[in-house]
């Protein structure tokens, strides 16, 4: 490299290897809890009817804040064996990634500063937190490290930001625009889900791009059966199929009936 130049795009990074950790031993459990999609619409429509303030935030190397547990020990890094001591290893306080329960302790730790700061979780959502301070309330949906924060006014989604990011290091992302690949285009009444970009993409992947567009998405009078014909890839048809589910789930309801007809037949395409 050039005498002053500086890399570009390079990270040092620690990982576990979780591939060696034992059931019950090292890890107990492993899940990582993200909002449902409902909950997100069911949010995004009480922002409507209540003209809520939207905001997003980004918790950066969000696994990196949960507290282990559990005693889990690691070799020293090559390059960094202490002198005289290569026999010793290290014991982790906090997590890393690689780790089978980082996403777990994660969620844990955010759900507990959340709770000392009077947020409350949802009973039927646990990645929805919401809390009510003189006659203002304010709502925060994680998904994982992307958290979008709901108000009825910008003092206290302000205040809010304040805190996590005392509490984390975050990233502002001011007025929601983009959540999970979906576009909110805010309008004076209303709120519009676009998934534009990913559409398009589906159609060039699957070279349906060019095809005529059609106003109606399936015809209930056409009767679907088995192939019992020219065999048709299953994988590929399969992967189309969870393509449209996906897109379905968050803004083409529109798409519902039609993919669900046609996802009975992934085991034997038509």
């Amino acid at each position: 490299m050039p005498k002053g130049a500086k890399p570009i795009g390079c990270k040092a990074r620690l990982v576990a290897k979780g591939f060696t950790h034992k059931s019950n031993i090292d890890y107990f459990d492993t899940f990582v809890l993200v909002t449902r999609i409902s909950s997100i619409q069911v949010l995004l429509a009480l922002a409507v009817i209540h003209k809520l303030v939207i905001h997003q935030m980004v918790v950066k190397i969000a696994f990196l804040n949960g507290e282990l547990e559990e005693e889990i020990y690691m070799t020293q890094l090559e390059g960094c064996v202490v002198p005289g001591q290569k026999n010793k290893v290290c014991k982790l306080l906090k997590s890393l990634y690689g780790l089978k329960q980082t996403p777990k302790q994660w969620h844990e730790k955010l759900d507990s500063v959340l709770l000392c700061d009077g947020f409350s979780p949802n009973d039927a959502d646990k990645c929805v937190f919401s809390k009510f301070e003189n006659g203002e309330c304010v709502i925060i949906c994680l998904y994982v490290d992307d958290m979008l924060i709901f108000g009825t006014c910008i003092d206290i989604v302000s205040r809010t930001k304040l805190f996590l990011g005392s509490k984390f290091e975050m990233k502002d992302m001011g007025e929601t625009n983009m959540i999970l690949g979906v576009r909110i285009i805010r309008k004076r009444d209303s709120i519009l889900l676009s998934r534009e970009q990913y559409t398009e993409k589906l159609l060039r992947k699957f070279e349906y791009y060019d095809f005529k567009p059609m106003s109606t998405p399936y015809d209930a009078n056409n009767k679907l059966i088995k192939n019992r014909g020219e065999s048709v890839s299953q994988p590929h048809y399969a992967q189309i199929i969870r393509s449209l589910l996906h897109l379905m789930s968050f803004s083409r309801l529109d798409i519902a009936y039609a993919v669900g007809r046609l996802s009975r037949y992934t085991q034997c395409p038509f």
